[in-house]
Order: C-alpha cells, then sequence, then structure tokens
C-alpha cells in the first residue's frame, strides 16, 4: 500500500470516528467508570482494563515489533493492530458500564423495606 493512500485511509476512518455519536458517548462513560471505580462504586473486570491500558501504552512507546523507521507506513500495521486489539477490550467494559449505569438509575430511588408501627 502506498503512503498517501495509507493516510488517505486512516483519515477517512478518523472522520468516520468523528461522526459517530457513540464513539465520543463512549469516551465520557470510560471517563464516569474510571470515576466510579476511584469511589469503589463500579467494579469492573479488571483483564478488560489492563488489556487496554496494555494496548494503549504499547502505541505511545517508542518500542514497536515493526518499526516505522524501518518500514514506512507498513510500520504502522502492529500499532493499529493492537490499538483495535486494546479497544475490543475497553468497549466490552464500557458497554458492561453502561448497562450498570442504566440499572442504577432505574433503582436509584428505592429505599430498603422499613417496618411502620
Amino acid at each position: 500500500m502506498k503512503k498517501s493512500k495509507f493516510f488517505k485511509v486512516a483519515g477517512a476512518a478518523a472522520m468516520e470516528a468523528q461522526k459517530d455519536k457513540s464513539f465520543l458517548d463512549k469516551v465520557k462513560a470510560f471517563f464516569r467508570m474510571l470515576a466510579d471505580y476511584k469511589k469503589g462504586n463500579y467494579k469492573p473486570e479488571m483483564t478488560n482494563l489492563v488489556i487496554g491500558f496494555l494496548a494503549t501504552l504499547y502505541i505511545i512507546s517508542p518500542i514497536d515489533i515493526i518499526p516505522e523507521a524501518l518500514f514506512g507506513p507498513f510500520g504502522l500495521v502492529d500499532d493499529f493492530g493492537i490499538l483495535l486489539f486494546g479497544m475490543k477490550y475497553f468497549n466490552k467494559e464500557v458497554s458492561k458500564y453502561l448497562a450498570w449505569e442504566i440499572n442504577q438509575k432505574a433503582y436509584n430511588n428505592i429505599e430498603d423495606a422499613k417496618i411502620i408501627d
């Protein structure tokens, strides 16, 4: 694949991701999930978060399986694959969190039973 064609395809994919409102909603939900986790309200499946964070660290680290400096745009293939792999796990956990969040809102107004004399 030519370098210009690769960047054209990557740019088109980025534009589609920006149009997808659910993507932005999921990003916001991810940060809400981290806040609820920190407060102790939500317990995520740690495997999903660890794999997602490791994939993110790989993307931003200078260490690469297929370095871009030697292979040009083909060096981005491993980064893209790892990114998709990590996002799959983040997406799985965010979907679980959104379901949990809806459940919390549904039962927010319910109190424990009280004995009335």
